[in-house]
């Protein structure tokens, strides 16, 4: 696993993160994302899902349109307070992912995108916590950030580069998150006792965009949400033909709760 930092306390990263971003602008996306066919092809439609970090709600939106029973959970008051607002009937709540409302094998599923990696302490509490709520054979549908090849090779050498400097000039570092290898996170989930069905790449479906790049280099970013520059399209469209984990922001792994309940051996990663 590669540790992330950034120049922004946590407060300032929730900001960054949701503050000017429109929930029109995050369910159009979903389309475009591969996620979205894993979703359809796999996801229950006879039990409840919940999605644990929804963020902006996007997918709650985006699946309770086409008929999922599903609702979302996330820890920051003001993105659930905006959800609320946009949408009043929207089944969403503020909670905290390791101490959900919910009981023992109540749910045929549980999304978590790019949430768990936030946790410095490491995922155990929260992982614990899904498998209680999750039925056996019940589905995790689980993304972290990859510590992709781009990265390692230019993206994490320049942030050290630009948070040294930082530093020197007075300013805070502070914990973001944690990057993994494709390896790391099927034995993550496997010691916290689930079965893997899919592992693959998390990111947008055109070859042209790259929510890695888009990411990691600022300014390749157009004004349009998650569109890159001219030379971030060129830049996309190589890495991406050359193979989709070139510069995929994520991996996402469908695993299955193990039936035979089993008890994990390491309770998550710890650091």
């Amino acid at each position: 696993m590669k540790k992330i930092f950034t120049i922004r306390n946590p407060e300032a990263q929730r900001s960054h993160m949701w503050s000017a971003r429109r929930i029109e602008e995050e369910i159009a996306a979903c389309p475009r994302r591969s996620i979205e066919r894993i979703f359809l092809d796999y996801l229950p439609k006879d039990s409840s899902i919940l999605e644990a970090g929804c963020g902006l709600g996007a997918w709650v939106v985006y699946l309770g349109d086409r008929g999922y029973d599903i609702a979302g959970i996330d820890h920051d008051e003001k993105v659930i307070a905006r959800l609320k607002e946009w949408r009043p009937s929207l089944k969403v709540s503020r909670g905290d992912i390791r101490k959900l409302p919910y009981e023992n094998g109540s749910l045929g599923a549980v999304i978590s995108l790019g949430v768990m990696e936030h946790f410095e302490e490491g995922c155990g509490e929260a992982m614990r916590e899904t498998q209680r709520v999750l039925r056996p054979e019940g589905l995790l549908f689980f993304t972290v950030p990859m510590d992709n090849l781009f990265r390692r090779v230019l993206a994490h050498p320049m942030r050290s580069v630009y948070l040294k400097w930082r530093k020197n000039r007075g300013d805070s570092i502070h914990f973001a998150e944690y990057r993994f290898s494709r390896s790391e996170v099927e034995t993550l989930l496997r010691e916290n006792g689930f079965e893997l069905m899919i592992t693959t790449w998390d990111d947008f479906t055109e070859k042209a965009m790259s929510l890695g790049i888009w990411a990691d280099f600022p300014p390749l970013q157009s004004k349009v949400p998650y569109a890159l520059t001219p030379a971030g399209k060129a830049l996309a469209f190589t890495m991406n033909s050359i193979s989709r984990w070139t510069v995929t922001s994520g991996i996402l792994c469908l695993a299955r709760k193990s039936s035979t309940e089993r008890t994990a051996l390491h309770g998550g990663w710890k650091k």
